[in-house]
């Protein structure tokens, strides 16, 4: 048995090095995402698919110090890349922060999991997240707009529609922060062709802004993925917090009337 060990970046293969000639012989897509929001549509995409293998787990001594449960067992903290040879797609599954806001650590995995995409091929990387477009000069997007896209070095595709390509010049002193904003940042450095794909949402949990992702997602890789279902779910579920935060704003604001405050109920959005 391989002698298992945790450093700040410690991979792991559950693929032989045949299969790994197989992979690298293809023309690959990466699409990775980290919390909160950004992981949830790789993990989605790699459920949806029927032929997608696990490849790779990523331990690192900087996830938080605990074990979780799956099914009947328990496990320590790791993020997980999964591919699916028909589709020719990569899902790298980023589950858990730093432990706290560590550069070093995000570098480092960043680095590393860039350096691991070059050799299995990925041609194209993208990274899925979340912007909220509350200050200028976001107020004035036009309707339909589902996401920002940030291009790197060497990338060549055209917008897709449902989208705006962010720079200094729209976004100001904005930035695309940590590993959404790293990985492809060093992907580029090695020649992966890299964006950054932010879903445009109204508060933090919007699930809708990682179904904008998601769309925007498929039409710039041109990878066809019948994704309605997610969709479905992600939209249900967007809308069911909806309903409970009026119910919180609802019921603060009543509280507060009773109280002979007069509140303003755009002041208690979580209640």
């Amino acid at each position: 048995m391989e002698e298992f060990e945790i450093d700040e970046v410690s991979i792991y293969w559950d693929i032989g090095e045949k299969y790994k000639e197989q992979i690298k012989n293809r023309y690959n897509f990466m699409v990775a995402g980290f919390p909160p929001l950004g992981n949830i549509i790789p993990y989605h995409l790699k459920e949806l698919l029927q032929d997608s293998v696990r490849v790779m787990c990523l331990y690192s001594c900087n996830f938080p110090p605990m074990v979780e449960a799956r099914d009947e067992e328990f496990v320590i903290p790791h993020d997980e890349l999964w591919y699916s040879t028909e589709k020719r797609l990569f899902c790298y599954v980023g589950k858990y922060p730093e432990t706290e806001y560590l550069p070093k650590s995000a570098y480092k995995q960043s680095e590393g999991l860039a350096r691991i995409a070059k050799m299995l091929n990925v041609r194209e990387l993208y990274t899925i997240g979340v912007i909220m477009p509350f200050q200028e000069p976001f107020r004035n997007t036009k309707p339909g707009i589902e996401a920002y896209i940030g291009y790197f070095e060497g990338s060549r595709k055209e917008l897709p529609a449902g989208s705006i390509k962010m720079t200094r010049k729209n976004i100001g002193r904005y930035t695309i922060i940590r590993k959404t904003g790293l990985l492809p940042g060093f992907a580029s450095k090695m020649g992966i062709e890299s964006y950054s794909i932010l879903g445009v949402g109204k508060y933090p949990e919007d699930l809708r802004a990682c179904v904008g992702a998601l769309r925007v997602f498929k039409r710039m890789s041109g990878i066809e993925l019948e994704t309605g279902t997610i969709e479905k779910m992600l939209t249900e579920s967007a809308e069911a917090v909806e309903k409970r935060i009026k119910q919180q704003i609802e019921k603060s604001a009543s509280v507060y009337r009773g109280d002979g405050v007069g509140a303003d109920t755009s002041q208690y959005m979580y209640g």
